[in-house]
């Protein structure tokens, strides 16, 4: 019995030592995290620390880089929640760009439309404007 409840402490400290180490290295951890358009690559290529820097392009061109992660969290979450939209003939200038870096490796790269945006590097899926995103982009 003693031996058993060895066994099974040392796999508990085992389990607990990789939670630790996976939530203070990696961005995502791998049971929360799901592959999509915006976050395209494994779990583990979002090594901490994660910035996001939006460049406006419309007037000042100015650089914002958001290093905090429950900014950046936020950010990605909010270009989640926007919707495809279907691909039309609508061009227009670009007023923003914006890249997502870990480490020094380009992860997303983003071109922002008057109404719409388009993650570069993929099929050419157009996304809509969402108020929440504008507002975010709008705060920076």
């Amino acid at each position: 019995m003693g031996k058993k409840l060895i066994i099974f402490g040392g796999l508990i400290i085992v389990v607990f030592c990789t939670y630790i180490y996976v939530d203070q290295r990696y961005f995502f951890n791998p049971i929360a995290f799901t592959q999509d358009d915006i976050t395209p690559y494994h779990w583990s290529e979002y090594e901490r620390p994660v910035t996001i820097t939006y460049y406006d392009l419309e007037t000042e061109r100015k650089a914002y880089k958001l290093e905090q992660e429950k900014a950046v969290r936020r950010f990605l979450e909010e270009m989640k929640n926007s919707p495809p939209m279907q691909e039309s003939s609508a061009t227009s200038d670009v007023e923003g760009a914006l890249k997502l870096t870990c480490e020094g490796n380009t992860l997303l790269e983003v071109y922002f439309y008057q109404g719409y945006w388009k993650i570069l590097r993929e099929s050419g899926t157009m996304y809509e404007m969402t108020k929440d995103l504008k507002g975010l982009i709008e705060t920076l």
